[in-house]
């Protein structure tokens, strides 16, 4: 009898995502819900220009 495989469930991943301080560095901690893959990823990483905001705050004076 052969084995039957199991689908993949992922990609794509659903990711829970937390913060955590590794060696006092944040990070985005992401946990997939469906496979329990994870990743982190230093918060350093992720602030760019890309992110900034489209509508920035208006001085109302």
């Amino acid at each position: 009898m052969s084995e039957t495989k199991l689908p993949e469930l992922c990609p794509p991943h659903y990711w829970e995502v937390t913060s955590v301080r590794i060696d006092g560095i944040s990070h985005y901690h992401h946990r997939c819900i469906k496979c329990l893959a994870e990743k982190d990823i230093p918060l350093a990483a992720t602030t760019s220009a890309k992110w900034v905001s489209r509508n920035p705050k208006r001085n109302n004076n």
